[in-house]
């Protein structure tokens, strides 16, 4: 039986959050492979996290005199495993097959450092997926050429490429067809659950839809998922939940999905079940991509809560209704009806999280301090998310902007303060970003 290992690379940045890390892609590409008769190994190299303080790179010199400052960031750092302890790990497991993860373009940097080291190092074929290789399949073949670029979904394209870039049938153990991910269960029973935990619990992310019918401007996950919503049962949701719950104790389950409550039926039916499910009292349900308000009122906040949820986090992106249009973000509710959403939530008891974007083409200092006023006094907190690039969204292809910001992937991140407007510059995105964290505080106290 041939193995295969499959390495979540180390990451650099300011900070980063531990719950996103699970590495869920990487587990739907284990089942596709041990269903093709792999044996498959998970090398994770951010878990357990660990932590190392880097000098801060030139290209971010502009935020030295910030760091430190209350409420922004303190250390420029490594999340993960060093090099040489990788390379030990791959040498121990014996893969015949790498896999590894390129799922966010500031973080290729790593990646493309693990997969030199490791050319150099061994002979063995090395397959490359996940968001960014999708989304800039061609760009990432120039900068890593004799790597195998994987672009899209495990179960749809993984059997046929390894099927024809490695020794045809001879490579596989099983025939190379194309599978059901609904029928697909992500191989959690490859990760160490204690190694996965939130305070005091055990939690695992999975995903019960996949897809966006919105053409958000700054978003490009219908590239990778497509633009129809498409949902599991519920009944194979939660089972996947429960065999969790009792073989691996975990009591948080993570939804990563973009549009889980699209469709109000399936949602409402899927909180029932939860709620009325006897094995899974108890459980904590957390949904950090964000849920879509547009479909959410009380009676599903009342489910909600007795299926576990305590904390709400919403994408509202600008209290501008004309340019939450111009940026395709849709908005069947008006103003009054998305906070009269918020009363009810905190009336329930939530924890409300409200995100927005900061540095929006078209967007104002003015404008996100007057919302961000407006959201306090509502009771919730405030949630900034500086805009930042991502690839084959309509604004990183129709901007206009300098060369070394477009060519360089290390600045397509939040924390960059990259992209400056006709409106807001580097030093405004700054400081509106700090206005809004010492705000919570404030509120807080």
């Amino acid at each position: 039986m041939k193995k295969v290992l499959l390495i979540q690379p180390p990451l650099e940045d300011f900070y980063t959050t531990p719950i996103r890390l699970y590495p869920l892609g990487l587990l739907y590409v284990a089942s596709v492979m041990e269903k093709l008769g792999f044996l498959v190994e998970i090398l994770d190299c951010l878990s357990p996290l660990r932590k190392k303080i880097l000098p801060l790179p030139e290209k971010f010199a502009y935020l030295r005199s910030y760091l430190g400052q209350p409420g922004f960031f303190r250390y420029y750092q490594r999340f993960g495993l060093p090099l040489e302890k990788i390379l030990e790990k791959v040498e121990a497991a014996g893969p015949d097959l790498i896999g590894l993860n390129s799922s966010f373009a500031a973080y290729f940097s790593t990646v493309e450092e693990l997969v030199e080291a490791l050319t150099e190092k061994y002979h063995i074929p090395i397959v490359i997926g996940g968001n960014q290789a999708t989304c800039c399949q061609e760009e990432v073949r120039l900068k890593l050429p004799g790597v195998e670029i994987f672009s899209g979904l495990a179960e749809f394209g993984l059997p046929k490429l390894l099927q024809e870039s490695f020794g045809g049938e001879s490579f596989l153990e099983a025939p190379a067809e194309e599978l059901e991910w609904k029928k697909l269960w992500p191989a959690h029973h490859l990760l160490r659950p204690e190694a996965y935990r939130i305070g005091k619990k055990n939690y695992i992310s999975l995903q019960a839809s996949r897809g966006c019918p919105h053409r958000c401007s700054f978003c490009n996950i219908s590239l990778v998922f497509g633009s129809r919503v498409d949902y599991r049962p519920v009944s194979s949701v939660l089972k996947e939940m429960r065999w969790n719950y009792l073989n691996r104790e975990v009591r948080l389950f993570n939804f990563e999905d973009d549009n889980l409550s699209y469709d109000r039926n399936w949602f409402e039916d899927f909180l029932k079940a939860v709620a009325s499910d006897e094995v899974l009292q108890g459980c904590e349900l957390t949904f950090m991509n964000g849920l879509s308000y547009e479909n959410l009122d009380e009676n599903l906040l009342a489910l909600m809560k007795q299926a576990g949820v305590r904390k709400l986090d919403l994408s509202w992106v600008s209290g501008n209704p004309a340019l939450r249009e111009r940026h395709h973000r849709p908005q069947k509710k008006d103003e009054a009806a998305f906070f009269s959403l918020l009363k009810a939530a905190r009336k329930k008891g939530f924890f409300v999280t409200v995100y927005l974007i900061l540095g929006l083409p078209g967007q104002t200092k003015e404008e996100i301090i007057e919302t961000t006023e407006k959201l306090l006094e509502s009771g919730v907190l405030v949630g900034p998310s500086v805009f930042y690039l991502t690839p084959g969204s309509q604004l990183h292809l129709n901007l206009n902007l300098p060369a070394e910001i477009r060519n360089d992937w290390d600045l397509y991140r939040s924390t960059a303060f990259a992209v400056e407007t006709a409106e807001l510059t580097r030093r405004d995105l700054i400081e509106l970003f700090l206005y809004i964290r010492k705000r919570n505080l404030e509120r807080k106290g």
